[in-house]
């Protein structure tokens, strides 16, 4: 065996060489690695300012409404006998739509009739008579006391005559009356009675609506309310008929805040297009504001940063941070209203990764 101090001398020995071989391995390897350049580019794709015209549309569900809806009331008193027409059907104007039991009419109807004949024969006869006793007063049989009797019956005759004429015509509008009739053309909104039915003079008996014009009410959150202004044009359309879009304006601002619900009421008038019936759901858009000229980015070019709403500008192959003030969007797009100008050059996918003065490599299109 080697002794204690040879041991030693040669483990030393054999240390030192590892040493000098590792040594030299990692000076070599260092040797062979390329060296650093710099920060490493980020890859992005980009996008051009655009102008392009915006709109600020507002929409709301509201119900059509008829302007015209009177209410149609009983002419006479007596039983429904008859209903031609129900809810939701269309009338003309001056037609049928309810029969009131028209016997006791009739039955008045004759007997004015018959005293009116009564009466024109009884005139006949006294004319006759007044011609006759005139002629003998010219010759002095009558007195002349006796021919103004005569005259007198006669002028009563003929009063009675006009009287029973007026009762015959009172007669016959009682009995038209008993056919209840639209007053104009529209539908039926509301029925009041029933066959059977006693209706006295004055009791309502039908609503109706027309359907030429039209009212809707839509509601708008109260802070759109500085936008409205009456005469702004209104796109209305229902779902039954999706296909007809009508154009309208608004008549009328409620200015009254909804405390249930934090809305406003906004009244539009509308020509029916064709096909719209009172209480049908309708939904109106509304412009409130169009931009001809605006500039507007990629939704995917704005990022929040600590400094607010940010862009990232490409110039030379970096992205320069640029705090912009946004404001309407439209199809993935959003205005700019500071901060950019027309065919400025902004990062679109990977603007999220991007800082200030960040190299970039760009990809693909515009």
């Amino acid at each position: 065996m080697l002794n204690s101090k040879k041991a030693k001398k040669i483990a030393s020995s054999t240390l030192i060489g590892v040493t000098l071989i590792t040594t030299s391995a990692c000076s070599k390897k260092e040797e062979g690695a390329p060296k650093a350049t710099g920060p490493v580019a980020s890859i992005i794709t980009t996008a051009i300012v655009k102008q392009e015209t915006l709109s600020n549309i507002v929409s709301s569900v509201g119900v059509i409404n008829s302007i015209s809806s009177p209410t149609i009331s009983a002419e006479t008193s007596g039983t429904v006998s008859h209903i031609h027409k129900d809810i939701g059907q269309y009338v003309a104007k001056n037609e049928v739509i309810a029969v009131v039991d028209s016997a006791i009419a009739k039955l008045t109807v004759k007997e004015a009739e018959a005293a009116l004949k009564r009466l024109a024969a009884l005139l006949q006869n006294q004319e006759k008579g007044l011609v006759r006793n005139k002629k003998l007063l010219k010759k002095g049989f009558i007195s002349d006391a006796r021919y103004e009797d005569i005259e007198s019956q006669l002028k009563a005759t003929r009063e009675q005559f006009a009287q029973a004429k007026a009762g015959l015509d009172k007669a016959y509008d009682h009995l038209e009356k008993t056919s209840i009739r639209s007053p104009l053309s529209g539908n039926i909104e509301q029925r009041f009675i029933s066959v059977g039915d006693f209706v006295n003079l004055g009791k309502p008996v039908f609503k109706i609506s027309t359907s030429d014009r039209f009212q809707v009410v839509l509601l708008f959150p109260e802070t759109t309310s500085r936008y409205f202004k009456k005469g702004l044009s209104v796109k209305l359309s229902t779902p039954t008929t999706p296909d007809i879009i009508a154009e309208g304006e608004i008549t009328d601002i409620v200015s009254m805040i909804d405390t249930s619900n934090r809305s406003i009421r906004i009244v539009v008038d509308v020509n029916n297009p064709g096909g719209w019936s009172p209480g049908a759901s309708v939904l109106g858009e509304v412009v409130l504001e169009k931009k001809p000229n605006a500039l507007t980015v990629p939704q995917q070019s704005i990022v929040l940063r600590p400094a607010g709403k940010v862009v990232y500008l490409i110039k030379n192959n970096t992205a320069i941070q640029q705090v912009v003030e946004t404001g309407m969007k439209k199809s993935g797009r959003v205005e700019v209203i500071s901060g950019l100008q027309h065919n400025d050059m902004v990062a679109k996918d990977g603007a999220g990764f991007l800082t200030d003065n960040t190299p970039v490599s760009i990809q693909g299109g515009r």
